[in-house]
């Protein structure tokens, strides 16, 4: 799972809850941690309220658009080569 947080884009292996009872929607899973899946039938990357929230502050008052916003963060990620960051 890729998860894009403030501080720059990440990957992480996520063992999803197999639970009795548990939900068997991913995606609520992710809702539950404070993410915000990029798809509701089989979610592969999420976004932390956190940089939805910079993000929302930076297009307003910026008017940062969505792409460079992204490659700052792949930037924060890895400065020496963001270009090989996950999308």
């Amino acid at each position: 799972l890729v998860i894009v947080h403030s501080t720059g884009v990440y990957s992480h292996h996520v063992s999803w809850c197999q639970c009795p009872g548990a939900d068997k929607d991913r995606h609520l899973h992710l809702l539950k941690a404070r993410l915000f899946p990029t798809s509701i039938t089989r979610p592969q990357s999420a976004f932390t309220f956190n940089v939805l929230d910079h993000f929302l502050i930076d297009a307003l008052e910026c008017k940062t658009l969505a792409m460079s916003f992204y490659q700052k963060l792949q930037c924060f990620t890895n400065n020496a080569f963001p270009h090989k960051i996950s999308v």
